[in-house]
C-alpha cells in the first residue's frame, strides 16, 4: 500500500465517523432544528441558541493550532463508562428534564443542551475519552446553557443587533482564550525550535484515536439512543394555540364587556425593554355591576383585571411565557385547564396560591392576531377576596422570580410550584366573562 492511501485511509474512516454523528445528531433532534427555524422566522431569534457551535469550532481550530504531542495512551473501558454515563445524562435531559419545563421551553430550550451533550457522548465512543477531552475547552463553549445564552443577548437590548453581538461574544470568547496564553509567551520568549506550533521540530501528529474496528461497534448503541431521543415529544407552542382576533385595535386595552365598568388602567413602561421597542403591558381594572350569588355569597360586586400585552411577534411570547409576568417565585401554580371561549378561541385556566404575599388568584388567559401584524396575550385575574380594595397580584418583569422558580422545581420537585389540588372558585365566572370579553371585541367594531 502507498504512504498516500496508508494515510488517506484513516482520514476517510474518521470523516466518516463525523458523517455518523451529524446523521444521528440530525435525526434524534430533528424536531428540534424545525422548531428553531419556525422560532426564528416567528422573531423569537432563537438562531442565537446556535452561536456556541460557531465558538466551539473556532475554539478546536485554536486547539488543533496549538497541539503538543499526545502520548499514545488508551484505555477503551474508560470510553465506554463515560460515554455511557454521557449518553445517559441526554436521554434524561430530553426526557425527564425537559417536561418538567414545558412552559419555558422556549426561553431555556433544554432539547438543544441534550443534543450536545449526546454529541458529546458519541465523540467519546467513536473517538476515545482522550482525544475528546483534549478538546475540553471546546465543549465548555459548547455546553453553555441555551437559556443562558438567550437571556445575555435579551440583556445586550435585544433585537438582531444583540444576537449579532453576542454570536459575536462567544464565537471569540473561546479561541482567545486558548490562544492569548501561547501568544503572550511567544512574545516574552521567541520559541528557538521554528515556527508556531512546531514545538522544537516535534510532530503535532495527534494521540492515537479509537480503531476502526471499536469505533464502528459502537454505532449501533449510538443509533438506538438516538432514535430514543427522536421520539421524545416537545412541548406545543404558542402557535399551536393563536387563534384570530377582530382586525380592529383601539388602542392598548380591550372593549369592557357590557356588565363590567372600568374603574381604573395602569400602562407598564418596562414592557418595551423586555418584549421589544413596540410593545405595550396594560392593565384595565373592572367591576361588575351586578351582584350574584353564585359569584359571591354575600351579594358584593366582583372584581377583575383585564391585563393585554400586545406585541409584534408572536415568537416574543414563546421566549417570555406568562409566568415571566409575575412573581412566582414562592408560589404554587395549578396545570392549565383549556376552555373554549367562542369564537374559535381556547384559553388556558389556571389558578395561583402564593405563599410568599399570602395571596390567592385565578387567571384565564388567551392569546390572538390583532391588526394582521399585532399579537396579544390578554390575562383575566380575579383573586379569593372578594372586597372593592382586595390586593391584585403586581405585574413585574419577573426574570429573576422566574429562575427561583426553576432552582426550586429542580431541587424541591414539582410539588414546590405545582398545586395538584387546585380549588377552582372562579372558574364559571372566569369563562362568562373571557366569552362576553371575546364577543365585546367583535361586536365593537
Amino acid at each position: 500500500m502507498s504512504p498516500g492511501l496508508s494515510l488517506g485511509a484513516p482520514r476517510l474512516d474518521h470523516a466518516a465517523r463525523w458523517v455518523l454523528l451529524a446523521a444521528l445528531l440530525t435525526i434524534g433532534f430533528l424536531e428540534t432544528w424545525v422548531r428553531i427555524v419556525l422560532e426564528q422566522g416567528a422573531g423569537a431569534g432563537s438562531a442565537v441558541l446556535l452561536a456556541p457551535v460557531l465558538g466551539a469550532a473556532l475554539t478546536a481550530v485554536a486547539l488543533t493550532l496549538q497541539r503538543r504531542p499526545e502520548l499514545p495512551i488508551h484505555d477503551r473501558q474508560s470510553d465506554k463508562i463515560v460515554g455511557t454515563t454521557v449518553l445517559t445524562i441526554a436521554l434524561m435531559v430530553q426526557w425527564l428534564v425537559l417536561p418538567r419545563y414545558a412552559g419555558s421551553y422556549v426561553l431555556l430550550h433544554l432539547d438543544v443542551l441534550a443534543a450536545w451533550v449526546f454529541l458529546l457522548g458519541g465523540c467519546v465512543f467513536l473517538f476515545g475519552l482522550r482525544r475528546t477531552g483534549a478538546f475540553w475547552p471546546a465543549w465548555i463553549v459548547l455546553l453553555v446553557p441555551p437559556g443562558a445564552v438567550r437571556l445575555a443577548s435579551y440583556a445586550f437590548g435585544g433585537g438582531e443587533w444583540s444576537q449579532v453581538a453576542m454570536a459575536a461574544f462567544v464565537a471569540v470568547v473561546g479561541p482567545v482564550a486558548v490562544s492569548a496564553p501561547g501568544v503572550v509567551r511567544r512574545l516574552r520568549r521567541p520559541d528557538p525550535g521554528g515556527a508556531p506550533g512546531s514545538h522544537g521540530g516535534h510532530s503535532r501528529s495527534p494521540a492515537t484515536v479509537v480503531s476502526r474496528r471499536e469505533a464502528w461497534r459502537s454505532a449501533p448503541l449510538l443509533i438506538v439512543v438516538a432514535l430514543l431521543l427522536g421520539v421524545a415529544p416537545l412541548p406545543q407552542g404558542i402557535a399551536d394555540r393563536l387563534a384570530v382576533g377582530p382586525p380592529a385595535l383601539d388602542g392598548p386595552g380591550q372593549v369592557i364587556p357590557e356588565g363590567w365598568q372600568q374603574m381604573d388602567t395602569v400602562d407598564y413602561p418596562w414592557a418595551g425593554q423586555l418584549f421589544g421597542p413596540s410593545a405595550t403591558l396594560h392593565r384595565q381594572m373592572i367591576r361588575a355591576t351586578r351582584v350574584r350569588a353564585d359569584w359571591d355569597e354575600l351579594l358584593r360586586p366582583r372584581v377583575a383585571a383585564v391585563q393585554s400585552l400586545t406585541v409584534s411577534d408572536t415568537g416574543v411570547l414563546e421566549v417570555f411565557p406568562l409566568e415571566t409576568t409575575f412573581d412566582l417565585s414562592e408560589a404554587r401554580v395549578s396545570p392549565p385547564r383549556t376552555v373554549d371561549l367562542g369564537r374559535e378561541v381556547t384559553a388556558r385556566y389556571r389558578t395561583v396560591i402564593d405563599d410568599g404575599n399570602l395571596l390567592t388568584w385565578s387567571l384565564l388567559t388567551f392569546v390572538w392576531s390583532r391588526s394582521g401584524d399585532r399579537v396579544q396575550r390578554v390575562t383575566l385575574i380575579t383573586v379569593d377576596n372578594h372586597e372593592f380594595d382586595a390586593e391584585f397580584p403586581e405585574t413585574v418583569p419577573g426574570t429573576r422570580s422566574t429562575f427561583a422558580r426553576m432552582v426550586n422545581l429542580l431541587l424541591r420537585g414539582s410539588a414546590a410550584v405545582i398545586d395538584t389540588n387546585p380549588q377552582d372558585k372562579d372558574l364559571d365566572m372566569l369563562i362568562e366573562l373571557g366569552t362576553d370579553l371575546v364577543e365585546a371585541q367583535w361586536t365593537s367594531e
